[in-house]
């Protein structure tokens, strides 16, 4: 058995080292990000979607939230590897469109040989940026991403350009989870949204992670 000290070092190393990890990921990486804008690296992509993350922010229960549903239109923006995109994708079934776009080859690389692993032919990957979208206006009946928006430098611009191509009765979501360097406060993105003629619709989740959903408003429409 341990004895009361032994018991106390490992406490204390835990705390020490869990302590390291949040002021690394929280302190000095929020800082970098201030001056220094990229994307995770696609090597990294494979860490982030791990059985901790998928127990609190479950893709069923994103997607859920996201309300994607059969015949849908949706757009992924920076996908990662795919851990929404596999349920959300099966959503819209073979009767909607599904699009997941990154800025990065190597992602989306990635992620196409997933998806032929899981056999799922109904996802369309394109290497593009968020804030130049080849898309027409009034395309998508979701628009979503989750943990991405921190990373584009020109957020105003992103926006602009998701509410370009949503549809005017479509949603666009927006998914952040702790401890991402580049997580930014709830009201932090209702702002951007606001300025872009979107109103909230809801919020799911709690300070760890939450999606936001936003409207056209009607002055905003067109």
């Amino acid at each position: 058995m341990f004895s009361d000290s032994l018991f106390l070092t490992i406490i204390v190393w835990i705390a020490i080292l869990l302590g390291g990890f949040l002021f690394y990921f929280l302190v000095v990486q929020r800082a970098v990000k201030r001056f220094v804008h990229r994307p995770i690296p696609a090597f990294a992509a494979r860490f982030i979607d791990t059985p901790i993350r998928r127990r609190f922010q479950q893709p069923k229960m994103v997607v859920d939230w996201i309300d994607i549903r059969e015949g849908m239109w949706v757009l992924e923006v920076g996908p990662g590897p795919g851990t929404f995109t596999i349920e959300a994708a099966k959503r819209v079934g073979e009767r909607g469109k599904f699009f997941a776009i990154d800025i990065q080859q190597d992602i989306i690389s990635r992620l196409d040989a997933r998806l032929q692993a899981e056999r799922l032919m109904t996802v369309t990957t394109r290497v593009t940026s968020a804030d130049n979208l080849p898309f027409p206006d009034r395309t998508f009946d979701r628009v979503f991403m989750v943990a991405v928006l921190g990373e584009i430098p020109d957020k105003h611009k992103a926006i602009s350009e998701f509410k370009r191509v949503l549809k005017d009765d479509g949603l666009l979501a927006i998914g952040e989870l702790l401890p991402d360097p580049d997580y930014p406060r709830q009201k932090t993105v209702i702002k951007w949204c606001n300025d872009a003629n979107l109103e909230l619709v809801n919020k799911h989740g709690n300070i760890l992670h939450y999606l936001l959903t936003f409207k056209k408003t009607v002055s905003g429409s067109s």
